[in-house]
């Protein structure tokens, strides 16, 4: 099993904290309402640094960076916001690793990981967590969350691969640089 060294655990807690503060802070650029369903999700940059994380510290790192970002939800009191961030979150990192490919490729698996996951999510816990969320609304949302999650994801990765590709090695404590196309 891996273990995280003391580079890595310092530099996800960080991580982690920038995402955390990322979801306190409202409105642009922190926070801006997905044109498709405005005042029910926002395009927010919390995934940004959990990317970053992956990309220089691993996955053990992103996955700890994931928890301490989602924690401040769970904390202001929203489980359904913090379950469905979490399991978002998660599904585009654990899938974005799982492939040994370039960035775009990785990229387009973890974002059609991501969807899938999060339509079937969408589907049982609105229903779950909402009782005014009947399974025909949920169904009609399906889509435009699909789209949202699609470029939640490449707002997440962008980012972060080119703050990844502009620092030097010696700030990669994980994964081998990828050469430049």
């Amino acid at each position: 099993m891996h273990r995280l060294d003391t580079r890595k655990l310092a530099l996800a807690s960080i991580l982690g904290a920038l995402a955390a503060a990322s979801e306190v802070i409202k409105g642009p650029p922190f926070d801006i309402p997905f044109p498709l369903m405005p005042g029910t999700v926002s395009w927010d940059l919390t995934g940004v640094p959990m990317m970053v994380s992956l990309l220089f510290a691993g996955p053990l790192a992103a996955v700890y960076t994931c928890f301490i970002g989602c924690s401040i939800i769970f904390l202001r009191g929203n489980i359904p916001g913090g379950s469905l961030k979490l399991i978002a979150e998660l599904a585009t990192i654990l899938a974005f690793v799982a492939i040994r490919k370039d960035i775009i490729t990785k990229s387009v698996v973890a974002a059609a990981s991501r969807v899938l996951v999060m339509t079937v999510a969408n589907f049982y816990l609105l229903q779950l967590f909402y009782a005014w969320a009947s399974e025909a609304y949920v169904v009609s949302i399906l889509f435009p969350l699909g789209i949202f999650n699609v470029t939640q994801t490449l707002l997440n990765i962008i980012p972060a691969y080119i703050i990844y590709s502009r620092l030097p090695d010696r700030w990669r404590f994980w994964a081998t640089p990828e050469p430049n196309p």
